[in-house]
């Protein structure tokens, strides 16, 4: 396999390249080699001269050469499997850039786009951080991160779309084998995982059983899983003054047991994030969300669904997902549903079409092993 891997300034590539290393090692499937074009970008110009010069086609001319010179060294290494991974785009003073030569990347012969994401505000803070140290003169607001995050998946599908490959969009904080399915290992099927999340957020006895599925998924499955980002803290986190305070415990994310790619630096936390920032983005964040959420379903061969009625509650999100993955993306369906969460008189509330309705979560795993048995000769 060959993945070109894409990201913004601030993802953690590096820990996401050890990761996946560590898990090819593991598989022990032939020579990985792993390239950074930012490598051989420093190697030749002053990093900062490059970022801040006004002749973008010396920018241009500078990149091309650098991603040829990485591709070069996969063809010379002679590498069974290689990464390439690489900032695309650039962001400075307002302008994203360089226009991605295609026919350079098609030399390279991807089988897959790899667009790396992470959280919009731990970015933002990385690079503020980062900024405190190295003083580059890089200065971005909340919603600059999100846009540039946004412009990576666009200018990620443009080269899939020119290649006829797929983009893999996907949170690095996703376990390593997750990232290494999608990309180097080439697994299928790959499953969404479904459940509640903001009825029973401040419910911690729901939190738990929520996580029980989830580790459990995880260990079983290759399955992109929506609380691999949290951002929905912006809209909940405290508000102090003129600041949101995030709390690395306000986050929801991997349960424990399941180690994710890249973690979160502890001094990030607390974050304080300027209030009128947080208002810039407060109005496009469900959406945001919504669009990773339902990115991921379309990514997916298969939706695994786990109490859409749990507590007793309609959980508005998890059935947005299912008519999304029913309706829209044409995904299999499997959904968990306790005697407990039906009511009165009614056996199932899905159209049988939809998929696999099942009251005991083991029963509902082998159906999906199962499903997953058409896929061992792909």
């Amino acid at each position: 396999m060959r993945v070109l891997a894409i990201g913004t300034t601030g993802v953690k590539m590096r820990e996401v390249a050890r990761e996946l290393e560590e898990c090819h090692k593991a598989e022990g499937k032939g020579r990985l080699g792993m390239y950074f074009v930012e490598d051989e970008l420093k190697r030749e110009v002053d990093w900062l001269i490059f970022l801040d010069s006004d002749d973008y086609y010396w920018q241009d001319r500078v990149w091309r050469e650098a991603t040829a010179r990485a591709i070069a060294r996969a063809e010379e290494e002679g590498v069974d499997h290689a990464a390439i991974f690489m900032n695309l785009p650039y962001f400075r003073k307002s302008r994203f850039f360089p226009a991605v030569d295609i026919s350079l990347l098609r030399a390279f012969k991807p089988d897959v786009v790899l667009t790396l994401i992470e959280e919009a505000h731990v970015i933002w803070r990385r690079i503020q951080l980062r900024e405190a140290k190295e003083r580059t003169g890089a200065a971005l607001r909340l919603k600059d991160v999100f846009a540039w995050r946004t412009a990576s998946i666009l200018i990620g599908d443009i080269i899939a779309k020119a290649l006829g490959i797929p983009n893999v969009v996907i949170a690095v904080k996703h376990p390593a084998k997750t990232i290494y399915g999608v990309s180097i290992g080439g697994r299928r099927p790959r499953f969404y995982l479904s459940f509640p999340i903001t009825n029973v957020r401040r419910d911690p006895e729901a939190r738990k059983e929520i996580d029980s599925f989830r580790a459990k998924a995880h260990m079983r499955l290759v399955a992109f899983d929506p609380l691999t980002m949290d951002e929905r803290i912006l809209r909940t986190g405290e508000r102090r003054g003129n600041v949101v305070v995030v709390h690395a415990e306000d986050r929801w994310l991997l349960p424990a047991g399941i180690k994710p790619a890249v973690e979160d630096e502890a001094e990030l936390y607390p974050m304080e994030i300027p209030m009128e920032q947080v208002e810039e983005v407060l109005g496009d964040i469900d959406n945001i969300i919504r669009y990773k959420d339902f990115r991921y379903i379309l990514q997916s061969d298969a939706v695994v669904v786990y109490r859409p009625f749990m507590r007793g509650m309609f959980h508005r999100g998890v059935f947005s997902e299912i008519m999304y993955a029913s309706n829209t993306a044409h995904k299999r369906l499997f959904i968990y549903m306790p005697h407990e969460d039906r009511v009165a008189g009614m056996d199932s509330p899905f159209d049988p079409g939809v998929g696999v309705v099942d009251e005991d979560l083991e029963a509902l795993f082998a159906s999906i092993e199962s499903f997953s048995a058409r896929f061992s000769g792909q």
